[in-house]
């Protein structure tokens, strides 16, 4: 796990079946890692972008969920 951003670091978010394009987007992302991928398009890993592309990723895969204060949520 990367101690920078929880599921920030290469495949730690599952990745989903492929349906579409946009599958294959996020799952690249997964596999690279959501810190090197938001990085890679300019953003910090503290960036309220990255927690958000984190969030929805781990979402999507039904992982996991995070509050306000950055607090686990399980779906």
């Amino acid at each position: 796990m990367n101690e920078e951003l929880k599921y920030g670091g290469p495949d730690e978010i599952p990745q989903v079946e492929a349906t579409c394009s946009n599958d294959i987007f996020e799952n690249g992302i997964r596999n690279m890692g959501v810190i090197a991928a938001c990085e890679w398009f300019g953003h910090d890993v503290d960036s309220e972008f990255t927690k958000e592309t984190r969030d929805v990723l781990c979402h999507r895969s039904g992982l996991i969920g995070f509050n306000q204060d950055n607090e686990e949520i399980p779906f």
